[in-house]
């Protein structure tokens, strides 16, 4: 019997073949484990690149600025809604869309 033949009529267990199938999987999981770090770095990476280009922005002060301004307002509408109040919640939206057109109210 040849080489070739006795690799095809080997049996499948590990133990048996001298410890190669155990070395493929162990190399198998290795390779696995290298591409799940190597993916895990390179979105690191790229998060990482995205905040130095924010930093790097001029106008960075005036996007925090309006940012806090944003949740504020958000804040104070949740908590008009989680209350009942003497005006509804969409008159005070239809009220906040007119002062930020610069419309005052009436």
């Amino acid at each position: 019997m040849s080489e070739t033949e006795q690799e095809r009529t080997a049996p499948t267990d590990p133990a048996a073949d001298g410890g190669r199938g155990a070395a493929s999987a162990l190399e198998l999981l290795t390779f696995l484990a290298a591409g799940v770090a190597d993916l895990a770095l390179d979105q690191l990476r790229q998060s990482s690149e995205r905040a130095q280009d924010v930093m790097r922005r001029s106008d960075l002060r005036e996007l925090l600025t309006d940012g806090v301004v944003e949740l504020r307002k958000r804040g104070e509408l949740a908590t008009q809604r989680a209350t009942v109040g003497s005006e509804n919640y969409l008159e005070t939206m239809a009220r906040r869309a007119a002062e930020r057109a610069g419309h005052p109210r009436a």
